[in-house]
């Protein structure tokens, strides 16, 4: 009964479609309004997401369906609760200087969403960058995702949607890792804040098409930008079943992603799920890479010994095994062993 207090009503099957204050962790719906208590004076309403395997599935809200109907949405994947206490309001004016607010009006039907950044600007020229609501056209699945509205240098024109950020420091999107074959987000309250250095996996990963793909590195403060020319349904479908898909943009263009980058003469292949992997005498080794390129001193790619690459797992030879997950390496005394970690931006339109 203390419980049942605490909401209005459950409305199973229902979300609120409106601006999100906080992601936070919730094991059951009743959980996450306790947590929208205790977590946010402004807060007087909460979607839980029921399906998400995701760290963050309970979304704090300051609106209130009693007093927007309008946003309230069907969604079996959500139940949605209201806090009792009327009087809950949030503050004015409300600061937008911790999480990312959605910066498009919320949509009342499901006709009025979009499947991507390009549609959305092409809409509305004057819109900004920011977080939006997206829906796949097919699923009908809604997602919020980070949009990139003004021109990045080296990809063209604005309407850009945000797909994957990759720390080449950190091993959580090596090639082994679930997350490039998996429908499971990770830290998307860092992937709506925009091109930072903070890694995620946002659900346009499965739900947005595109013909361009744009790919960034950062090192030593320094972004460079490519624009691959590839049409397909979302960037899952070309990488979940591990086949090799080519890419066309050139040597010179994936040398261009960091200054002072390094490739070996011949070779050169390039695309989607490359898996190198060696033997030469007693010496194994192994390039394997979801998005890049390889190279080899010899000419044939029997050997590679160099790479380019987004999402990498690499050995070399005398058990010389590297952490770098992004950026440019290369093994087996090529190159002068060379190892540069890069922080890696993934895009499309």
């Amino acid at each position: 009964m203390i419980l049942f207090l605490l909401f209005v009503q459950n409305l199973k099957g229902y979300r609120l479609d409106t601006t999100v204050i906080k992601y936070i962790h919730a094991h059951t719906g009743v959980q996450c309004v306790l947590l929208c208590l205790n977590e946010d004076s402004s807060c007087r309403s909460t979607n839980f997401r029921k399906t998400s395997n995701s760290d963050k599935n309970c979304e704090l809200l300051r609106d209130v369906h009693s007093e927007k109907p309008d946003l309230l949405l069907k969604d079996n994947q959500f139940d949605h609760y209201q806090l009792l206490d009327p009087n809950r309001k949030p503050p004015e004016p409300v600061s937008t200087s911790t999480l990312p607010q959605i910066t498009q009006k919320p949509s009342s039907t499901n006709q009025e969403l979009l499947s991507s950044c390009k549609e959305l600007l092409q809409r509305n020229r004057s819109l900004s960058n920011g977080v939006y609501q997206l829906r796949n056209n097919d699923s009908l699945e809604q997602y919020q995702v980070y949009c990139h509205m003004t021109e990045l240098s080296g990809c063209g024109q604005g309407g850009w949607t945000l797909v994957m950020k990759v720390d080449g420091n950190k091993n959580e999107f090596n090639y082994t890792s679930h997350y490039w074959t998996n429908k499971e987000t990770y830290a998307v309250e860092d992937g709506l804040e925009g091109l930072n250095e903070k890694q995620t996996k946002l659900a346009s990963y499965w739900n947005t098409p595109f013909n361009k793909i744009c790919l960034g590195m950062k090192v030593n403060g320094s972004t460079k930008w490519i624009a691959l020319n590839y049409t397909t349904n979302s960037l899952h479908s070309v990488i979940e079943n591990g086949t090799f898909k080519e890419t066309t943009v050139g040597k010179e263009a994936w040398k261009s992603l960091i200054d002072g980058s390094s490739l070996q003469e011949y070779c050169n292949v390039e695309g989607f799920n490359i898996q190198g992997v060696y033997k030469y005498e007693t010496w194994h080794w192994n390039m394997t890479i979801r998005i890049g390129v390889v190279a080899n001193n010899e000419e044939n790619c029997d050997s590679c010994d160099s790479c380019i690459g987004f999402g990498t797992s690499v050995s070399g030879c005398r058990d010389d095994v590297r952490s770098t997950t992004c950026g440019n390496m290369a093994v087996c005394e090529q190159l002068n062993d060379k190892n540069t970690a890069a922080f890696g931006y993934i895009l499309v339109q």
